[in-house]
């Protein structure tokens, strides 16, 4: 549908980077690199010559693509188009905002500590906002705070970019959230942190599965293998069931509807009924009922 709508404004107008912004995110978050860099380029010609609006946009755009993909091949466009839009005498604060968020982002991609510390300084007054398609101020907060080494600090934030996303809607962030929160938790590494880097990340899996997001969805894939492989204590479940599907299940075998399963394990109501879907597939049945019976025949109840 997102393409269906940008194809008709690029009819109208081909070159238009309002159109062009969310074509780029499109096409990178769901694995359509070849599709986005030919989008890029578009947008690369449209702000020649210079226009602020489309430039000050341009910045966190290439940053974002780049922690999408893995790919930093352009990333001196973005801070050298930073910093010109920054230089600029008549920049507006709008455009000053969006120029800054992509140098937060070069700053978490580049590990750099002193400027991450610049631009957590900077955007602390917008928490609670969403940066166009990219992200999350709450999120990037998270982000430079974990860049910084105060992990505490990041873990703040990323509760709060979890609590704005799952009240706002916002489930492609809140996908990229739990997966940047999960690698905070990884990387912290206190009691608790696996299991619940594992659940975050399964929520991660079931948003990113369902929405065709799939660079997030083998990132999530690849580390939840990892993580899996690893000794543990952990209990192993039958029919490649997760953890955290198993939580759902127990949770269905009480008769507890969707909304509730999504109220109880502070999930969105769409993530609980993806889990759903995911239970009665892996385990080959075909309703709720023959789910609990499922439970209860392997005692996971």
């Amino acid at each position: 549908a997102g393409r269906e709508y940008s194809d008709r404004g690029l009819e109208v107008s081909p070159s238009n980077f309002q159109v062009l912004f969310p074509r780029v995110m499109l096409e990178h978050q769901t694995g359509e690199a070849a599709q986005g860099d030919a989008y890029l380029d578009r947008l690369l010609e449209a702000t020649r010559p210079f226009e602020y609006l489309a430039a000050a946009r341009m910045p966190m755009t290439i940053a974002a693509i780049a922690r999408i993909t893995g790919v930093q091949d352009r990333l001196e466009i973005a801070e050298a188009t930073a910093e010109e839009v920054l230089s600029a005498r008549s920049v507006t604060p709008r455009d000053a905002m969006d120029a800054k968020v992509g140098l937060a982002l070069l700053a978490v991609s580049k590990n750099d500590q002193s400027a991450a510390a610049e631009h957590y300084a900077y955007l602390q007054g917008h928490r609670g906002t969403m940066i166009e398609t990219v992200s999350s101020v709450d999120r990037l907060l998270g982000l430079l705070s974990q860049t910084m080494g105060n992990l505490d600090q990041a873990m703040a934030h990323f509760q709060e970019a979890l609590t704005f996303c799952r009240k706002a809607g916002y489930r492609p962030e809140l996908a990229w959230s739990c997966c940047d929160y999960a690698d905070l938790l990884r990387e912290r590494n206190a009691e608790g942190d696996r299991a619940e880097a594992i659940s975050l990340l399964d929520e991660s899996l079931a948003i990113s599965s369902e929405l065709g997001m799939r660079p997030l969805m083998e990132r999530v894939t690849e580390w939840l293998e990892r993580i899996q492989a690893r000794p543990s204590t952990a209990p192993s479940y039958p029919d490649g069931l997760t953890q955290r599907e198993v939580e759902v299940l127990r949770l269905v075998a009480a008769g507890k509807t969707d909304r509730e399963i999504g109220e109880e394990l502070s999930i969105s109501v769409s993530t609980a009924s993806t889990h759903v879907r995911n239970i009665l597939n892996k385990t080959n049945v075909v309703n709720r009922t023959e789910a609990t019976a499922y439970a209860a025949r392997l005692n996971l109840i």
